[in-house]
């Protein structure tokens, strides 16, 4: 499944919520691509880097021929700020002239029209609808969707699982754990518990 994703040059996007297993999910799409597939790959934005690591938009734009996952785009391409909504539109459409799979990492409220409605596909982990922006493609997607995962406010997607649209059906992807590539494996307990006391006094005869 995530070969066909990875045929041709296009713009995918994955989408989900904070702590929702949305690095680990990358890092299998990496995994399961290398067992079969030899390619040139670069990357921004993940904790344990893999391929080769960018850190600008000069950097990003020369690249041909390769698989480009971007983490955390918002920090590239300055989503926040709406007018570089053309630079993002030059550089994306460059990227794919180029010959290139984008794969663009977002959170739910970074979903803006004009980047989300060029994906050829998208990817969701667990992911807070309201979040969604009101009238976004994005909305629109999960909203439509009636499996069982969806609530009224909430995507609820297990860690183990992703849900892949196309741009014409819905389908479910397994997820492997890569405990390599948790950063939050080594974290320490905030709360930890008291060791018991025991006092004994001496019986005075």
């Amino acid at each position: 499944m995530i070969e066909k994703l990875f045929n041709e040059p296009k713009l995918l996007g994955i989408v989900a919520d904070i702590n929702s297993g949305k690095s680990n999910t990358i890092y299998h799409i990496i995994e399961t691509l290398r067992k079969n597939a030899e390619f040139s790959l670069y990357t921004y934005g993940l904790k344990f880097p893999t391929g080769t690591q960018i850190f600008s938009l000069e950097e990003l734009e020369i690249i041909t021929d390769s698989i480009i996952i971007i983490d955390e785009a918002m920090t590239l391409f300055k989503l926040s700020n709406a007018k570089n909504k053309e630079t993002i539109e030059n550089t994306l459409r460059l990227l794919f002239h180029n010959n290139n799979i984008i794969l663009l990492s977002i959170l739910p409220e970074n979903g803006k029209k004009f980047i989300v409605s060029k994906f050829n596909a998208v990817i969701f982990k667990k992911t807070t609808i309201a979040d969604c922006i009101n009238g976004s493609v994005l909305k629109r997607i999960v909203t439509q969707y009636c499996g069982p995962e969806k609530g009224s406010t909430i995507l609820n997607l297990p860690i183990d699982k992703a849900l892949i649209f196309n741009g014409k059906s819905y389908s479910m992807l397994d997820v492997e754990y890569y405990p390599e590539f948790d950063s939050k494996s080594a974290n320490k307990p905030i709360l930890r518990r008291k060791q018991s006391k025991n006092i004994f006094k001496r019986k005075v005869i």
